[in-house]
């Protein structure tokens, strides 16, 4: 029999483990939700394109649920929309582990996976089945499919993509704010102006689209119409920089020149390779009282340095030459300025016949790689420097251009690759001037 004192202590044991358990179970609980509300916090990241974020709800949700199949697809498409490639597709081939195979779901991951990857022409007749056919992720692979053609310029089957988006998605402002994009290339101001209006009217809160607008108002010299947006912008972000440079961009153009100097120094801060800053600030000096063209042409060459095809900068730093005297360099920085407007005029061209059908031209599609090669794009130099070889693959000077390209860049493999294909250089044809 037990002493009344060891009841008790059995009797205060049981109180002790029973609420230990109960201890236990809560703190269960509110793990369980705080890791509910992170996977909803991610889930709705990835649909803002708010990737960063969506990548550190969805490291929790893999530490509370590291066999969970939907978390791992979701983590993958993060990585993919971030650019890190390997990393989805080690989260993908893991997906497949762990559900024993491929669904549908992991299969559509790996063919967006291949689209960013430079595969879009292979994997869109594939697709496109999903689309025709009301899959429920119809919008993501037409966001898909349209960011790689705009990504390599190739306004015709981004368009045709984006307005697809739109018939499948028709309250998203995305196609509307993408479509103004490609219009903008394509020379089309007020079809762009229209896009993102339509984009704002679908959301008003959207600010990419409420930035862009402000800024085509800016370079057709609209302050008065830009400048409604760019308040609203400023009383929702006042610290954001590139709210603050359009602002100043756009007291430049009201005569307001202390305070368009004062907003732009201190956006250029934040923004040290955005070239409108720049360019505006080397404007200003110029136009000070006396001028003092030595301080623009600093502002200037920074923006050329960013962009060396830049003919709004090398058109403004010839008249900072002039100003100093310096006429040599003004007449050598001016022969540079008309045969980039003339190589400029020729891409544009070839761009805008790319929209409507096919370039066969290899020249013309070199020329394009070439200029982007000056413009420190690497990835469209690229792109349409192998385009050309496509066209024909003895094409020297987009291989000569590659195998100076790789040398530069310390890769010596793929440089010598393209090299074995070059001829000996007397007899390779000089590329058009």
């Amino acid at each position: 029999m037990l002493s009344v004192a060891e009841k008790g202590v059995r009797k205060r044991s049981w109180f002790v483990a029973l609420a230990a358990l109960l201890v236990v179970a809560g703190m269960a609980v509110g793990a369980y939700a705080y890791a509910a509300h992170q996977w909803q916090a991610a889930q709705q990241a990835v649909q803002e394109a708010r990737y960063e974020e969506a990548q550190r709800c969805l490291e929790t949700c893999l530490f509370f649920w590291p066999r969970s199949v939907p978390v791992h697809l979701l983590a993958a498409r993060a990585a993919r929309l971030r650019g890190e490639f390997k990393e989805a597709e080690t989260l993908l081939n893991r997906c497949l582990k762990l559900n024993r195979g491929a669904s549908e779901a992991i299969q559509l991951e790996f063919l967006l996976l291949r689209v960013q990857g430079g595969e879009v022409d292979r994997v869109f007749p594939e697709l496109i089945l999903y689309v025709e056919n009301n899959y429920p992720e119809a919008p993501l692979i037409l966001q898909t499919l349209s960011w790689a053609y705009m990504q390599n310029l190739r306004y015709g089957p981004a368009f045709a993509c984006l307005s697809r988006w739109h018939e499948v998605a028709p309250d998203s402002p995305e196609p509307f704010r993408w479509r103004g994009w490609v219009l903008e290339r394509l020379s089309n101001r007020e079809g762009a102006i229209n896009e993102y209006k339509q984009a704002l009217e679908r959301d008003p809160n959207h600010v990419a689209a409420r930035l862009r607008l402000a800024e085509l108002y800016l370079e057709s010299s609209d302050p008065l119409s830009a400048l409604p947006h760019l308040e609203q912008l400023r009383k929702r972000f006042p610290e954001r920089a590139d709210v603050q440079a359009r602002l100043g961009q756009c007291r430049y153009l009201q005569g307001e020149t202390e305070e368009a100097r004062s907003l732009l120094e201190s956006a250029v801060e934040q923004l040290p390779k955005d070239a409108a800053v720049l360019i505006t600030l080397g404007k200003i000096h110029m136009q000070a009282t006396p001028p003092r063209p030595a301080e623009a042409e600093g502002w200037l060459r920074r923006a050329i340095a960013l962009d060396p095809t830049d003919v709004e900068a090398e058109r403004l730093l010839v008249l900072c030459l002039q100003a100093q005297g310096r006429s040599k360099e003004a007449l050598t920085m001016q022969e540079q300025l008309e045969h980039d407007e003339a190589v400029l005029k020729r891409v544009n061209q070839t761009l805008k016949q790319e929209a409507d059908s096919p370039v066969t031209d290899p020249a013309a599609l070199a020329e394009v790689g070439l200029l982007f090669l000056r413009a420190n794009n690497q990835d469209l130099a690229h792109y349409w420097l192998k385009r050309a070889l496509e066209r024909d693959p003895d094409y020297q000077p987009a291989l000569a251009a590659l195998v100076d390209h790789y040398d530069k860049i310390g890769q010596p493999s793929k440089a010598d690759a393209y090299r074995r294909k070059l001829k000996p250089a007397k007899t390779i044809s000089e590329p058009r001037p």
